[in-house]
């Protein structure tokens, strides 16, 4: 995934699209939207045992619709510019 590390255009404060947090367990969490006082967040871990470990006590309650029917990653990747 992108890093955008060392650009910190603005003071924490409320969250806002876009900003970058990085855990002390080196899990990023990026804000994705933020409406009516809701944020929703993308976590993302090192490893499969990390995520597993996270959500070992969740309950897990299906797939969630919308995003299933999101375009995978490579939609967000950067595109390859000519100079």
């Amino acid at each position: 995934m992108a890093s955008d590390e060392g650009s910190d255009s603005h003071e924490r404060g409320d969250p806002e699209k876009a900003d970058h947090y990085r855990h002390g367990d080196g899990t990023d969490e990026i804000v994705f939207a933020v409406e009516e006082g809701h944020v929703l967040a993308i976590r993302e871990y090192r490893s499969v045992e990390d995520f597993e470990r996270a959500v070992g006590d969740a309950e897990f309650v299906g797939v969630h619709e919308g995003v299933e029917d999101m375009p995978g990653v490579e939609a967000f990747g950067d595109e390859e510019t000519s100079e």
